[in-house]
């Protein structure tokens, strides 16, 4: 790009990156300075304030009228459609939960869905909207699976935005806590029932579909779950059937070959998607009698325990804790409040069927029974 003899761009809107380009500083420091946020010294915001007025830059005053009345915070997270239904459409139920109740708080709140595979995009579109003058108070972020995604959310970050992560970690992006299941929990709780289904069962043997190893809140649910179930039930057998999202065909086809050859006797999922391979696989006809462990509270889950194609879930509580993740983050933008943790565990619980009924109204998951009358 061009500039002139001032420093501004020759063509082009003039952006917080221009200003923090000319004066070697950070692109937060710039937002600082032209947001009357503290943090800067006067004279530091007087050298910024100067130079942005001698380079004609314009605050996007859309933004700028929203900030004055709200503190905008954006929840990024995968979309509640066709596979994220099964779960993160409860993720998105939580956050709804916190929007309605702090609407006249002095949060705007602004939801942004990516499809499988997108996430890369959406955070890059957020960076272009900071960069190019907006403000954005928070950010309630899915954790970062890939580099780019990490790199991204480090520069969103870096520019002043308060970023919280939700169902993850990563410490390096800077964000300023995270809200998570406790995965070894959930693993561990998983192993002493199926130790209880397998009680002297000779030969045991478990089919486990382990999700995407890039994911923590399956890999660490599944590594959990293969090391207590070893110590529960020695010289067990676990078959791992990995596969998520994009592989739920395979996936059915997998467990299927696999209740042909490996004789199991109980098959687990770590993932809502996982347990939808399992409905689908033990729903048919001629399928094996084999006890099942799903993962997650959604109607075609809910509907499998009643049935008793599964004999339990391990239930997260997605919806309680997207509402914590979001309260939290909420109390930082307007009170300045910081998480007393820096990693917030929610709870796990075992579903029977005898206590479903209470989590079906707690998690707000819809009774098909009643919806199909």
């Amino acid at each position: 790009m061009t500039t002139s003899t001032n420093g501004a761009p020759t063509s082009g809107r003039v952006t917080m990156k221009d200003i923090a380009g000319r004066l070697g500083v950070s692109i937060n420091t710039v937002h600082k300075a032209i947001a009357g946020k503290p943090g800067l010294s006067d004279a530091m915001r007087a050298k910024i304030i100067a130079a942005a007025t001698d380079m004609g830059y314009r605050r996007n005053e859309g933004a700028s009228n929203l900030s004055r009345k709200d503190v905008r915070l954006v929840a990024c997270l995968p979309s509640s459609q066709r596979e994220g239904s099964y779960f993160y459409a409860y993720l998105w139920e939580g956050c709804r939960r916190f929007a309605a109740e702090s609407r006249d708080a002095g949060i705007a709140f602004e939801p942004v869905e990516f499809a499988l595979g997108g996430y890369a995009d959406a955070l890059r579109s957020l960076v272009a909207r900071l960069e190019a003058g907006e403000e954005i108070g928070g950010l309630l972020a899915f954790a970062p699976t890939a580099d780019e995604e990490r790199a991204l959310l480090g520069r969103i970050a870096e520019a002043g935005v308060s970023v919280l992560l939700l169902d993850g970690d990563c410490a390096s992006v800077g964000r300023i806590g995270a809200v998570i299941t406790d995965y070894r929990a959930a693993g561990a709780l998983m192993a002493e029932q199926a130790a209880n289904l397998l009680a002297n069962v000779a030969d045991p043997c478990v089919i486990l579909l382990s999700g995407d190893a890039s994911t923590d809140s399956h890999r660490l649910v599944a590594q959990a779950f293969t090391e207590a179930l070893a110590v529960e039930t020695p010289g067990v057998r676990v078959v791992d059937l990995p596969g998520a999202h994009a592989r739920t065909v395979e996936l059915e086809i997998a467990l299927e070959t696999a209740l042909g050859c490996e004789g199991a006797q109980l098959v687990c999922s770590v993932s809502a998607v996982g347990t939808e391979a399992v409905i689908e696989v033990l729903g048919q006809e001629d399928a094996p009698a084999v006890r099942a462990i799903g993962n997650d509270l959604f109607p075609e889950s809910v509907e499998a325990l009643r049935a008793g194609l599964l004999t339990n879930l391990v239930y997260k509580d997605p919806v309680g804790m997207a509402y914590r993740a979001a309260r939290t983050l909420g109390d930082c933008l307007l009170w300045g409040k910081r998480p007393a943790e820096d990693v917030q565990m929610g709870p796990v619980q075992l579903v029977f069927r005898s206590n479903l009924e209470q989590y079906c109204a707690a998690a707000g998951v819809e009774d098909t029974r009643a919806a199909a009358q």
